[in-house]
């Protein structure tokens, strides 16, 4: 596959080619989901549930072997808590709205030709797929989760968690070493999950939709150059992802702070919020445009992988 730089200018040339397509339809489509996104990223210190859940994280990885004096276990747990909430607070929304945004960013980025061959609508396909997308990131959290608690067991039975200088240190070097790997896992997980909710908006009639997809895009990253493809795809969806907590932090900043000050909510701040979740929703067309040429990219480069597999005798159909 192509560099990240080479994919990042594509992408962008490709969006302000159709920016009126992308900022009118697919970026008002997004906008309920970015509200929902943003909000649930800050909750008004009324709402006990967030708390609540953070101390049953708590109780369940202290339980399931993590040290209590842990820093990795308090990153995780603060992650986990807010991951959750927030899932559980625009589950509703990424299902509809924004599914219908991606799906219709990918068909503006399509040529005329690919629109009159395709008859079926894709928003089955990517509902399917991204119940999938769920379930795969499920399995790589249980799975990190599991090599990190089998990592702090033999820490502990090699007598590196105790309380001495030296082993205090192992100990963080140990977390320090967790949170890279928890976040290395978790980048690669959700660049599949992405790619896959292209796949399906893209080929809906070829039944790619649900684990087909998230296999289709695990191939299309991984098969070829030793996992190469997957980190220049990671590394071109990491823009999106600073771009995203900077709004984030932005709303929380501009709306949340004022109405946590006052416990009112004005017009003035209305207008704002409203235009920082179209500016979040504008991130979410782009990174899916991005997405859509790391698909292009990945399926070009296996196509002349399999002609080259065909030249050689290597590929039997």
């Amino acid at each position: 596959m192509g560099s990240a730089s080479r994919i990042m200018r594509a992408a962008l040339h490709a969006f302000f080619t159709h920016y009126h397509p992308a900022a009118s339809s697919a970026a008002l489509l997004a906008l309920p989901f970015s509200a929902a996104a943003l909000l649930s990223r800050s909750p008004p210190p009324s709402l006990l549930l967030l708390p609540a859940l953070s101390r049953r994280l708590r109780r369940v990885l202290v339980a399931a072997g993590f040290p209590p004096a842990s820093q990795l276990l308090f990153l995780l747990n603060h992650k986990l808590s807010q991951s959750a909430f927030s899932f559980l607070a625009t589950l509703p929304f990424s299902l509809s709205f924004l599914l219908l945004s991606k799906s219709c960013a990918v068909r503006a980025l399509q040529p005329a030709k690919h629109h009159q061959n395709q008859r079926t609508s894709s928003y089955p396909a990517m509902a399917r797929t991204q119940l999938a997308n769920y379930a795969a990131l499920l399995l790589a959290n249980l799975a990190v989760f599991a090599a990190l608690l089998a990592a702090f067991n033999a820490a502990e039975a090699l007598g590196l968690g105790g309380g001495g200088a030296g082993e205090g240190r192992a100990a963080l070097a140990l977390s320090a070493a967790g949170v890279i790997v928890y976040s290395v896992a978790l980048a690669n997980a959700a660049a599949v999950c992405n790619l896959a909710t292209v796949v399906a908006a893209a080929e809906p009639g070829r039944d790619r939709g649900g684990c087909g997809a998230v296999l289709r895009a695990a191939l299309l990253l991984l098969a070829r150059g030793g996992g190469a493809d997957a980190a220049t795809a990671v590394a071109v969806a990491l823009p999106a992802s600073l771009a995203t907590a900077a709004v984030e932090g932005l709303f929380q900043l501009r709306v949340m702070r004022l109405y946590m000050a006052d416990g009112r909510i004005t017009s003035a701040m209305v207008c704002e919020g409203l235009l920082i979740a179209y500016i979040h929703s504008m991130i979410c067309v782009l990174d899916t445009v991005v997405t859509f040429i790391v698909y292009q990219t990945c399926k070009a480069t296996h196509s002349c992988h399999l002609l080259d597999l065909e030249e050689k005798g290597d590929f039997i159909a």
